[in-house]
């Protein structure tokens, strides 16, 4: 498609022929369709639905938007859509400022978002990047019962949880059906000296389609003496585009031939 081609196509007089009830805008639309984008047709559908008095569709415009990368045109929508009452609007204010690394905007709309298992970990991100780290401490704590993320991140960044009160953390989200925790889950049993339990997790993992497991559970295998099937699998992630594969081979390699010297 080109400029030439279409120029002359005006699929919102044609969307607003078929509001008028003239069945001349369904011919005009389809043949419409046919030259322009999917984006620039939502576009045109989300505004008229705005201009009709639906009220929902502020959100959802600005969500389109910030699919697209257009985030600042998002943020816009969105504080329509929470002037209108959305109660989704202010979480979509928190996360959107979050993802442009506007934190204390992001900060102020995430404390109105309400109950939602997102808002821990970004809150506390966003307190981290100002530089206030007892309130993304404390907010992770609060939200590490019953967001998985949070929890993850809890223990990764704060020494609060012994090793024995960080598995029995993830292993409850992991029960309520959080699989995202088996792979630090898993680290958490490596580094308390149980393989065994870390290989299964791994297995879990693979099975789920989590990035990077491939690659953690070949190395896993192969640290515990099950190098056959450990050397396949990392081969194998290296040639699904994991990054680090190739460079665990590389060095594993090289311990092979080290110990055949000896």
């Amino acid at each position: 498609m080109n400029s030439a081609e279409t120029e002359g196509v005006d699929f919102r007089s044609s969307v607003e022929l078929i509001l008028a009830g003239d069945p001349d805008g369904l011919f005009n639309a389809a043949n419409d369709l046919r030259l322009i984008s999917q984006s620039e047709a939502i576009e045109v559908l989300y505004r008229l639905a705005i201009e009709q008095g639906v009220n929902e569709a502020y959100l959802n415009y600005g969500v389109f938007l910030r699919d697209i990368n257009r985030p600042k045109e998002a943020l816009v929508q969105f504080e329509k859509a929470h002037a209108v009452g959305d109660p989704k609007a202010a979480f979509a204010l928190g996360e959107t400022n979050w993802e442009m690394e506007r934190h204390a905007e992001a900060i102020k709309w995430l404390r109105l978002a309400g109950s939602n298992a997102a808002i821990p970990l970004r809150l506390a991100r966003s307190y981290r990047a100002l530089g206030d780290e007892e309130s993304a401490v404390k907010v992770l704590r609060e939200g590490s019962e019953t967001s998985a993320e949070a929890a993850v991140e809890y223990i990764d960044t704060t020494d609060d949880l012994d090793p024995e009160s960080a598995i029995n953390l993830l292993e409850k989200h992991l029960q309520n059906g959080e699989v995202d925790v088996l792979i630090p889950l898993a680290d958490l049993y490596s580094k308390a000296g149980n393989p065994d339990k870390e290989i299964e997790l791994l297995r879990r993992s693979v099975a789920e389609g989590e990035p990077n497991a491939l690659h953690n559970l070949g190395l896993a295998l192969w640290q515990s003496g099950q190098t056959r099937e450990g050397r396949a699998l990392l081969k194998k992630a290296a040639q699904q585009g994991d990054k680090l594969s190739p460079k665990v081979l590389h060095n594993l390699r090289g311990k092979q031939r080290h110990i055949r010297l000896k």
